[in-house]
C-alpha cells in the first residue's frame, strides 16, 4: 500500500503545482463587455456579432472560426455582450449585423473601435452604437421603357472607383442595394446583353454603354444620390445603347520590326516578336474602359468595338523582353463615326541618373532605400517609375517619359530606422528642385539627393467637445500651397487608444493639421485639400523641431 500512497501523493502534488503554474496564466486573461444600441433612439440591438480581430496597424479580417486570432460573441435581447479569455494586446472592436452599419462619424456616436488590453484587465461598460443601413432601390429599363433583367447595378463613390454594394436586376428589372452607410453615391448600371432598339439598323453593331443615373454615359453628368440611415432612395433609369466604332491609324518612332512576310490585308495580323499595342483609356469616365489593338510590323493598328467618349492614347512597347508604356501625348474623341488616319508618335523617353548622400557626410548603406519618380500629372493606370539604389548611393531609372516629376524616397523595409529621415534637397542643374520638381524631355537627367536625419515631428492628442481623448481617428498633415505637388511631405496617422498621434520625418515648413471623423482616401488629391484645408491648425516646423498640439474634430456642419 505504501507505493500506492506515494504515487497518490505525487499525483496530488503534481496537480497542485500545475494549478499554481496555470494560475498566473488565468489571471493574465482579459474580459470585455458592453452594450450595442441603435442610433438614434438608444434601442438595444440583438444578434450583433461583436468580435475582436488583432490590430496590426490596419483593420484585419480573420476567420471567425479561428479562436487564436479572433474573439467573437452575439449580443443578447438587451444588446449586451461579454468576451472572456482574451489575451492582452491591441484589438479593433468590430460590429456586424444585417441591416445595420457602424456610424462613420465615430467620435460622436461610436465608442472607440481601437482598444488596448493590459494583462488581467476587465474592460466594462462599453456603449457601442449602430445605425440602420441605407438602401437604394429602383428599376432599370431599356430605351423603350421595357424591363431589363440581369443588369449589374453598383453603388459607387463619386470620387473614386470604389464600389460599396452591387446587385443584379430581377425579371421585372428591379434591384435593391442594401447595407449602405450614409453618404453620397453614384448608381451605375452595366449589361452585356445585346440591345433590341426599335428602328435601329440591323447591320449596326450596338451595345449597352455603362450608364449612370439619371441615364447618362458620362461620369461628370451623373447625379449624386444622398443616402441617410434607415432611408430608401428610389433610383430608376434607362440604359443607354450606342453604336461601337473602329479607330485606325499608325504609329511611328518605334524600333523597326522585321517580319518574314507582308500581311495580305489591312486587318491581317502577322506573328512577330516582340509585339507592340495601342490602347485607348477612358479620359471622361469613372469606369475603367480600355480598348486595345496590336501594332503591325509596318506601324498600322486597328481597334474595334470602341464606345463613344474621350480617350488617352498609350503605346505598350516590348523592348528586349521588357514591357514599357509610352505616352503619345494626345487625346482622341470618338463620337458618331469611325476614325481613320490617327497618327501617333510616342514622346521620347529618357533616363534619370543620380546619387544619394547625407548632409553631414555620414556613410550609409543606401541599398535600404528606393527612389520613386512621381509624375505631377499622374493617371491611375500608369505604373510607378521606381529606381533601385546601390549600396554606394548610385541609382538609375530608365524609360522615363517626358514630363514633370518629383522624387520620393522610400524605405525598403518597415524598420523604424528611417522614420526621421527626410529628402533635404534634390539638386538638378545646380538648383534645389525638391519642392518645385524637375522636367525631363528625353536624354539623360542627373539629380543628386541630399538626405538628412533631422526630420521634424508633430505630436499631440485629439479630443472631443468635452476634452475627452478620441481613439482611432485619422490625423492628416498637408503642406502649404507651394509644396502641394510634392506627395512625400503629406502625412497621416491614427490616434491610439489614448487619443495620441505622432507625425514623424517632416520637412521644415508650414503645415495644416486636422482630425477627421470620416477616413479620407488620397489626402494629396487637390479636391480633398481644397475642401479640408480650412479645418486645419497651422504648424510651422524648423529642421529637427518637435511641436506638440491638441486637435478637436470639427463639428458635423464644419466638414464637407
Amino acid at each position: 500500500m505504501r507505493p500506492a500512497i506515494a504515487v497518490g501523493c505525487c499525483l496530488l502534488l503534481a496537480t497542485v503545482a500545475a494549478a499554481q503554474n496555470a494560475s498566473p496564466s488565468r489571471q493574465a486573461l482579459c474580459a470585455v463587455s458592453g452594450q450595442v444600441v441603435q442610433e438614434p433612439g438608444g434601442m438595444p440591438i440583438r444578434k450583433v456579432l461583436v468580435s475582436l480581430p488583432k490590430n496590426e496597424g490596419t483593420t484585419t479580417f480573420s476567420s471567425d472560426r479561428d479562436p487564436q486570432s479572433r474573439y467573437a460573441t452575439l449580443t443578447d435581447a438587451e444588446g449586451r455582450f461579454r468576451l472572456e479569455g482574451v489575451q492582452a494586446g491591441e484589438y479593433r472592436l468590430s460590429l456586424e449585423r444585417n441591416g445595420f452599419v457602424t456610424p462613420t462619424r465615430r467620435s460622436r456616436v461610436y465608442s472607440s473601435t481601437l482598444i488596448s488590453l493590459t494583462a488581467g484587465q476587465e474592460l466594462t461598460g462599453l456603449l457601442l452604437r449602430m445605425q440602420p443601413a441605407g438602401v437604394v432601390q429602383g428599376k432599370i429599363v431599356d430605351e423603350d421603357g421595357d424591363a431589363m433583367p440581369g443588369v449589374n447595378v453598383i453603388a459607387m463613390s463619386p470620387t473614386t472607383r470604389n464600389g460599396f454594394a452591387n446587385a443584379m436586376t430581377n425579371d421585372l428589372g428591379g434591384y435593391r442595394l442594401a447595407g449602405l452607410p450614409r453618404g453620397e453615391y453614384l448608381v451605375l448600371a452595366q449589361s452585356t446583353q445585346e440591345p433590341v432598339v426599335a428602328g435601329a439598323k440591323l447591320d449596326e453593331a450596338r451595345v449597352y454603354a455603362p450608364t449612370y443615373y439619371p441615364g447618362t454615359t458620362g461620369h461628370s453628368q451623373a447625379s449624386r444620390i444622398q443616402v441617410h440611415p434607415g432611408d430608401e432612395a428610389s433610383v430608376s433609369f434607362n440604359l443607354v445603347s450606342t453604336r461601337t466604332f473602329t479607330v485606325r491609324g499608325s504609329v511611328s518612332g518605334l524600333p523597326h520590326r522585321i517580319s518574314h512576310r507582308t500581311p495580305q490585308s489591312r486587318t491581317e495580323l502577322v506573328s512577330v516578336e516582340p509585339t507592340d499595342s495601342v490602347s485607348l483609356e477612358s479620359a471622361d469616365n469613372q469606369v475603367a474602359q480600355q480598348f486595345s489593338g496590336v501594332v503591325l510590323p509596318d506601324g498600322r493598328f486597328e481597334i474595334t468595338g470602341v464606345l463613344p467618349g474621350s480617350y488617352r492614347t498609350l503605346i505598350t512597347d516590348q523592348d528586349g523582353g521588357n514591357w514599357r508604356r509610352l505616352r503619345p501625348g494626345q487625346t482622341i474623341e470618338v463620337r458618331n463615326a469611325d476614325l481613320d488616319g490617327v497618327r501617333l508618335v510616342p514622346e521620347p523617353t529618357g533616363e534619370l541618373r543620380g546619387h544619394f548622400r547625407m548632409d553631414d557626410g555620414q556613410q550609409m548603406d543606401w541599398s535600404q532605400v528606393s527612389v520613386l519618380i512621381d509624375p505631377d500629372e499622374r493617371e491611375e493606370t500608369e505604373p510607378a517609375l521606381v529606381g533601385n539604389v546601390a549600396k554606394d548611393g548610385l541609382f538609375k531609372v530608365e524609360n522615363v517619359p517626358a514630363g514633370s516629376y518629383h522624387a520620393i524616397v522610400t524605405s525598403n523595409s518597415n524598420s523604424e530606422a528611417w522614420r526621421d529621415y527626410i529628402s533635404k534637397e534634390v539638386i538638378a542643374n545646380g538648383k534645389d528642385v525638391g519642392d518645385s520638381g524637375f522636367s525631363t524631355a528625353g536624354g539623360v537627367t542627373s539629380v543628386d539627393i541630399v538626405v538628412s536625419a533631422k526630420g521634424g515631428s508633430i505630436v499631440g492628442t485629439v479630443v472631443d467637445d468635452k476634452d475627452a481623448p478620441i481613439a482611432d481617428v485619422q490625423v492628416v498633415c498637408i503642406p502649404d500651397s507651394s509644396r502641394r505637388k510634392r506627395r512625400d511631405v503629406y502625412q497621416e496617422a491614427q490616434t491610439d487608444p489614448r487619443g495620441h498621434f505622432v507625425l514623424r520625418g517632416l520637412n521644415p515648413g508650414e503645415y495644416q493639421v486636422f482630425a477627421l471623423d470620416d477616413p479620407a482616401g488620397d489626402i494629396s488629391d487637390p479636391e480633398f485639400v481644397r475642401t479640408h484645408e480650412a479645418l486645419g491648425q497651422s504648424v510651422k516646423l524648423d529642421e529637427g523641431a518637435r511641436q506638440t498640439i491638441s486637435l478637436k474634430v470639427a463639428a458635423d456642419g464644419d466638414q464637407p
